[in-house]
């Protein structure tokens, strides 16, 4: 016969211990410093961005501003050069999100991270994060240089609201380049949201408004969100009424979704096939 405890009744079973559950703070923070060295020791970006606003600056206002300053009606050209200039620079800078997660991708560290983690959803907050620095370091320079070169804006707090708006841009893009690097593996397709903004940017009043646009290129730039978005940031730098800020706010705000959906998207496709 067995020994019984009669101290312990044989219904009574031991409880199962639950582990605490641990916060996912340390884990992002420390893959925020980790993109954010990254990107601030590669070059190509941080300091690429910088100088391609830079350049354009210079050579535009250079070459330009006493012909646009005519026929704005008192703004100066650099003031409505310049949301475009932040335009085409966030979204070079923003797109290191994505450069940044194809190479954890392309070298295993992503998939060893989910291995050990479960997830890797704190992992991506990082790239985010440290594109957002690089972008907010880049327009920060790029005010800068244009204030070096005659830049007088009407209010600070409105360069402060147009930087604001072009950081939301930047989230926008950072999560498409993102998502395009999980999905596609590939440097190329990373790289085609960086390019596409930046491609529709010059379909826009680039260097005149809107109205004073050919009719073929009115049209385009009448559809193009990115339109919206720039009068936005002209009208925030100009202390204007800001009559083009539903769609500007509307579309980035609706490129901001679609990142984070097209994010979602691709890491459940991730996980089916790896």
């Amino acid at each position: 016969m067995p020994h019984r405890n009669p101290e312990r009744p044989e219904s009574v079973l031991p409880l199962a211990v639950t582990p605490p559950r641990r916060s996912p703070a340390p884990v992002v923070l420390a893959a925020i410093r980790r993109s954010t060295r990254a990107v601030l020791r590669t070059p190509a970006l941080l300091i690429a961005p910088v100088a391609q606003s830079l350049f354009f600056l210079l050579v535009y206002a250079g070459q330009l501003d006493s012909v646009g300053s005519a026929y704005l009606d008192g703004t100066s050209f650099i003031a409505f050069l310049l949301p475009l200039i932040l335009l085409t620079g966030v979204a070079t800078g923003a797109g290191a999100a994505g450069t940044l997660v194809l190479g954890d991708l392309t070298s295993g560290y992503l998939d060893r991270l989910r291995l050990a983690h479960g997830t890797t959803t704190p992992f991506l907050v990082g790239p985010v994060v440290a594109a957002l620095i690089a972008v907010v370091l880049q327009m920060a320079v790029t005010v800068a240089g244009a204030t070096a070169i005659g830049y007088r804006p009407e209010s600070w707090s409105g360069v402060a609201g147009m930087l604001l708006l072009m950081l939301a841009l930047g989230l926008g893009v950072a999560l498409l380049s993102m998502a395009l690097a999980i999905r596609s593996a590939s440097a190329s397709t990373t790289n085609l949201v960086t390019l596409a903004v930046f491609g529709l940017s010059f379909f826009t009043g680039v260097f005149a408004p809107v109205d004073e646009l050919a009719g073929w290129m009115r049209v385009i730039a009448v559809v193009n969100p990115l339109t919206y978005i720039v009068d936005t940031a002209r009208q925030l730098g100009g202390d204007a009424s800001l009559t083009a800020a539903p769609i500007g706010v509307t579309a980035i705000a609706a490129l901001a979704v679609a990142g984070t959906a097209a994010c979602a998207l691709a890491l459940r496709h991730a996980r089916e096939n790896r």
